[in-house]
């Protein structure tokens, strides 16, 4: 497992995220979202990983890890003071490596957000950084959405995509609410064109387009071929209501590709 394309889909997720020097938590989500970019079978197609869903890949995770560290390419290391601070902290071995990487507080959120299991840190060796810088930085590997050459309603919704506070439609959304004349095919020409710079990115897999209907509800995903029904519905927009966090948004896909940088 001397490169890149040595590793598991799962074993990938956990390099590049010891790159960026980042919390193990949130790992378990983030490798169901690339193994539903992969068209993984095992997976929810439509939604984030229920908190059993994620436990239940811890194991795969504990594995990985090892592999890793047996292989060069990522140290588990604990943070001193918060898991903000960049510096190296200890580095964690042998029986105490097992027993954190088998323990599920290591790598899933709790939903009430409090634990007192020790801060975490991924953190890539000097060879595992210069492993993926050969992988992603390839002159064959694709460009990331910032590299495209984008209209100004594109970087919109690159934008949008961007901010974990984007949404795009709501009072606080990108996109500007429906006509209230509008019906039927006059409506759906109106809302085809109003899509068309979102469809693009949603159609090359580097952005997803999800619909949250209450306050603090699952957000699912809508698939490419459903969005002009979708932001053709009134009621599905939610442009008439005051909440924040309702209605439709979209994110950054974890598609292989596009979560290799």
């Amino acid at each position: 497992m001397e490169t890149w394309d040595d590793l598991t889909l799962t074993e990938q997720v956990l390099v590049r995220r010891a790159v960026a020097g980042v919390s193990p938590r949130g790992s378990a989500q983030h490798v169901t979202a690339v193994l539903r970019w992969a068209g993984s079978p095992e997976v929810p197609r439509r939604r984030s990983a229920s908190l059993a869903e994620q436990s239940a890949r811890v194991p795969e995770l504990a594995v990985a890890t090892l592999r890793l560290v047996a292989g060069g390419w990522l140290t588990l290391r604990r943070v001193l003071s918060t898991r903000f601070v960049q510096e190296d902290g200890p580095e964690v071995t042998g029986a105490e490596l097992e027993q954190l990487v088998a323990d599920t507080a290591t790598w899933v959120w709790p939903w009430d957000g409090r634990s007192g299991a020790p801060v975490l840190s991924l953190r890539a060796t000097d060879e595992g950084r210069r492993r993926w810088e050969a992988r992603a930085y390839a002159p064959e590997a694709p460009p990331v959405i910032h590299q495209l050459d984008l209209t100004e309603d594109e970087d919109r919704v690159r934008v949008c995509a961007m901010e974990l506070s984007g949404w795009l439609t709501g009072p606080f959304g990108i996109l500007a609410d429906l006509p209230s004349g509008l019906e039927g095919e006059e409506l759906r020409a109106y809302v085809a064109a109003e899509l068309a710079p979102l469809v693009r990115f949603v159609r090359e897999g580097t952005i997803e387009v999800l619909h949250v209907a209450e306050p603090d509800a699952e957000a699912t995903v809508v698939p490419s071929e459903d969005l002009l029904d979708a932001f053709s519905d009134r009621e599905l927009r939610c442009d008439d209501r005051d909440d924040w966090g309702v209605g439709f948004t979209c994110t950054l896909t974890q598609s292989p590709a596009n979560a290799l940088r």
